[in-house]
């Protein structure tokens, strides 16, 4: 995709960067995120991907298991600020 012609008269080539490929811990986190009220479109911009790879967790099509891993997460925080 050519964007924009320089003062020189040449093009750049513009290069679109490709959004982050999230791991299970990557996969809690979106679950953490949505919980507290962030929308998955907020989520998306915070870990650098895009919002399909986030519906995709939410919709537990991808990280099969991450809500559990993400519940147990929050649980083990709470009982630490219990202490």
């Amino acid at each position: 995709m050519i964007t924009a012609i320089s003062a020189s008269g040449s093009a750049g080539l513009a290069t679109t960067p490709q959004p982050a490929v999230l791991s299970y811990a990557d996969a809690a986190t979106v679950w953490l995120l949505s919980w507290t009220g962030n929308d998955d479109n907020v989520i998306a911009a915070k870990m650098g991907t895009n919002v399909g790879r986030v519906a995709d967790i939410l919709a537990e099509n991808t990280y099969v298991g991450s809500r559990v891993n993400a519940e147990r997460m929050r649980n083990a925080r709470a009982a630490m600020m219990q202490r």
